[in-house]
C-alpha cells in the first residue's frame, strides 16, 4: 500500500488523545446510568446500567474507528492497479553526454571546413544546434565517467543548459572508464515531477562501455515510458585517444599494455539497437542534419497525445471513506436510547439507502468527485481517468464527459474538448430545465475554444445558446459583443482583400492593404487581451451545479 500524502498520517496521534478522552467521558457516564437506571426494578437496575454503558463505549469506539477510516481517506491510499490512458503533450528531454577519454579522439569533422574535430565538440554544437531549434520543449543536462550525475535539472531556462554547453569538458569530472549504464540512469532522475508529458533522453557517446549493462537502464527506462535515441561519435575505423605527456604515453597519446596506441572506434550496431530498443532513433553525428533529424523527430513527439495506456496504482480513498461513514452512522445510532428507537431506525435506513440502495450514485459521485480533485491539481491524466469510468453511470454521464472536455482542453486537446462537450449535450439534450448551470457552462466552454480558434461565428453562435439559457450572465454577453466584432473585422479584411479601393496604384494598394492588416491585428490583440480578463473572472465566479457547492475547490467544475 501507498500514500499520496503521507505526511497527513501523522494525524492518526490525534487517536490517542480522543481515546483518552472517551475512557474519562465513559467514566462521567456511570453516575449519567445510575440515574438513568433508577426507575428500573432492583434486580434489573444492574443489568440496565451495564446495556447503556456497553452502548456508551461501542458509540465511542465506532467514531474513533470512523475519525481513523476519514484520515486513512484523506491521505490517499492506494494498491492494486488499473491500466489508464496515458495521454501526454509537450516534451521533457534530457541531454547526456559522454565525458570519457575516448570523447576526445579527434575524428569528427568540422562542419566549417576546418581540421577533425573532437568527439565531444561535435557533440556539444550538435547539443546547442538542437536547443536553438527546440523552443517549445523543456531540457535538462547530464554527464558521466565513471559515474553519471544530473547536471542541470529540467528547466525552461535554454540560457541555463546552454551555459553548461559552453563549460563542459572533460575534465568537468573526476574519475575514469565508461559506464553508460549510469548515465542513462542519472538522465533518467530528471523526470521526478508528475507533469504529463512525452519524456526523452538524447545520449551522446561513441558507444565504448566499460562498466555496467546499458541494456538494462535501457529497458527501465522503456517501461517508464522514456524514448532513448543515440547520437553515434566518431567514426567506425577509429583515432587515437589523446591524453597528457607522460613516461606513460610519450607520444601523447593513450597506450596499451603492450606499449601500442589505443585505437577508439565507433559502436556503431550497439548504439542502433539501443535506440531502437527503446522507441528512439540513432543519428549518425559526423553527419551535417544530425541535430535537424534529431528535433524533427522529437518536435513530432512533443506535438500529440500517445493514445496508450499504462498502468497505475488505484486509489481505493472511497473505500475508506464509506467505511468511516458506517462507522459514523452505527455511532450515532448506539446513541438513541432504546425507549426511542423510531429515530434510530429512521437513521439507520437513510444511511444505508444512501450507501447501499443507490450505490451506483454514490460511485458515479465519488468518481466525479475524485476526477475533480486531480484536476484542481493540475494531474490531468488522473482527472481522465476517473472522468471515463464515471461516464458510464447514467447518473454522472454528463459531468464525466463535462470534466473530460476541461482536461483535455488543459492539455490543449481542444478538438478532443469540443467532442466531450458535443456527448455531453446530446446526454442531456437541449430542452428543458435540468442541468440548466452545466448546459450553460457546455455552450459559453465550447465558445471559448471557437473564439480561440478564431472561429467567430461559431463563438457567437455558442454565446448565444448560453444566454438564451441564462440570461443574466455578463460574461456570456461580454464575450458575444467581442465575437462579434471580431467577426466584424475579420468579414471587413476578406472584404478589403477581395474588393481592392478603385483607382489605386499597386504601391498605395498594398500600403492600404498593409494598413488594414495592421490595423485589424491591433484590434485582434485588444479583444483577446479584454477577452483573457473576462475569462479570468468568469472561471473565479464558477459553481458546481451537481454538489450545490457555491464556492468548489476545484475550478470550473
Amino acid at each position: 500500500m501507498s500514500f499520496e500524502k503521507p505526511e497527513l498520517l501523522f494525524l492518526l496521534f490525534l487517536e490517542i488523545p480522543l481515546i483518552l478522552m472517551f475512557f474519562i467521558r465513559l467514566k462521567k457516564r456511570e453516575h449519567g446510568a445510575d440515574f438513568i437506571a433508577a426507575p428500573a426494578p432492583q434486580k434489573e437496575k444492574e443489568t440496565v446500567k451495564k446495556r447503556i454503558i456497553s452502548r456508551v463505549a461501542l458509540s465511542d469506539v465506532f467514531f474513533v474507528i470512523f475519525s481513523f477510516f476519514m484520515i486513512m481517506g484523506l491521505a490517499g491510499p492506494r494498491w492494486g492497479s488499473d491500466i489508464v490512458p496515458d495521454t501526454r503533450s509537450g516534451l521533457d528531454l534530457v541531454l547526456a553526454f559522454d565525458i570519457s577519454r575516448s570523447m576526445n579522439a579527434a575524428d569528427c569533422p568540422d562542419q566549417s571546413g576546418g581540421a577533425d574535430i573532437s568527439r565531444l565538440q561535435r557533440a556539444l554544437i550538435i547539443a546547442r544546434d538542437l536547443c536553438y531549434r527546440s523552443d517549445d520543449i523543456r531540457f535538462a543536462a547530464a554527464a558521466g565517467k565513471g559515474k553519471g550525475i544530473l547536471m542541470v535539472p529540467l528547466t525552461w531556462d535554454s540560457e541555463a543548459v546552454l551555459g553548461f554547453l559552453d563549460s563542459l569538458d572533460d575534465t568537468f569530472l573526476t574519475g575514469s572508464g565508461t559506464n553508460l549504464e549510469s548515465l542513462v540512469n542519472a538522465a533518467f532522475g530528471a523526470f521526478s515531477d508528475n507533469m504529463n508529458r512525452h519524456r526523452g533522453i538524447i545520449l551522446f557517446t561513441d558507444g565504448e562501455s566499460l562498466d555496467g549493462e546499458l541494456q538494462t537502464s535501457l529497458e527501465s527506462a522503456a517501461a517508464s515510458g522514456i524514448i532513448v535515441s543515440t547520437v553515434g561519435l566518431g567514426t567506425n575505423e577509429g583515432a587515437r585517444i589523446p591524453v597528457e605527456k607522460s613516461p606513460a604515453a610519450p607520444g601523447g597519446f593513450l597506450l596499451a599494455p603492450d606499449n601500442t596506441e589505443v585505437i577508439s572506434s565507433r559502436h556503431e550496431d550497439a548504439l542502433i539497437n539501443a535506440a531502437e530498443n527503446s522507441g528512439g532513433i540513432y543519428a549518425d553525428g559526423s553527419s551535417p542534419d544530425c541535430a535537424a533529424s534529431l528535433a524533427g523527430f522529437y518536435r513530432s513527439m512533443a506535438g500529440e497525445s500517445s493514445g496508450a495506456f499504462r498502468r497505475e496504482s488505484t486509489a481505493r480513498w472511497q473505500l475508506f471513506v464509506i467505511a468511516g461513514l458506517v462507522c459514523f452512522g452505527l455511532s450515532r445510532l448506539l446513541g438513541f436510547r432504546k425507549k426511542n428507537p423510531a429515530g434510530g431506525a429512521l437513521f439507520v435506513s437513510v444511511l444505508f439507502t444512501v450507501l447501499f440502495s443507490s450505490c451506483s450514485f454514490l460511485e458515479a459521485k465519488l468518481l466525479v468527485i475524485e476526477g475533480n480533485y486531480y484536476y484542481s491539481g493540475q494531474r490531468y491524466n488522473e482527472a481522465i481517468s476517473s472522468y471515463l469510468k464515471a461516464s458510464g453511470f447514467d447518473e454522472s454521464g454528463p459531468y464525466a464527459e463535462y470534466g473530460l472536455g476541461l482536461s483535455y482542453y488543459a492539455l490543449d486537446e481542444n478538438e478532443a474538448a469540443l467532442r466531450q462537450y458535443a456527448a455531453a449535450q446530446n446526454i442531456i439534450g437541449s430542452t428543458g430545465s435540468a442541468h440548466n448551470e452545466l448546459r450553460y457552462r457546455l455552450n459559453f466552454n465550447t465558445g471559448v475554444i471557437q473564439f480561440e480558434e478564431d472561429d467567430f461565428k461559431g463563438a457567437a453562435e455558442s454565446f448565444r445558446r448560453a444566454l438564451e439559457i441564462d440570461g443574466s450572465r455578463l460574461d456570456a454577453k461580454r464575450n458575444l459583443e467581442l465575437s462579434l466584432l471580431a467577426l466584424s473585422m475579420q468579414n471587413k479584411n476578406e472584404s478589403a482583400a477581395v474588393q481592392p479601393a478603385a483607382g489605386s496604384q499597386g504601391a498605395n494598394q498594398g500600403d492600404t492593404e498593409s494598413e488594414s492588416v495592421s490595423g485589424a491585428n491591433e484590434v485582434r490583440q485588444g479583444v483577446r487581451t479584454l477577452y483573457d480578463y473576462l475569462r479570468r473572472r468568469e472561471q473565479d465566479q464558477w459553481r458546481n451545479e451537481w454538489t450545490g457547492d457555491s464556492n468548489p475547490v476545484w475550478p470550473d467544475y
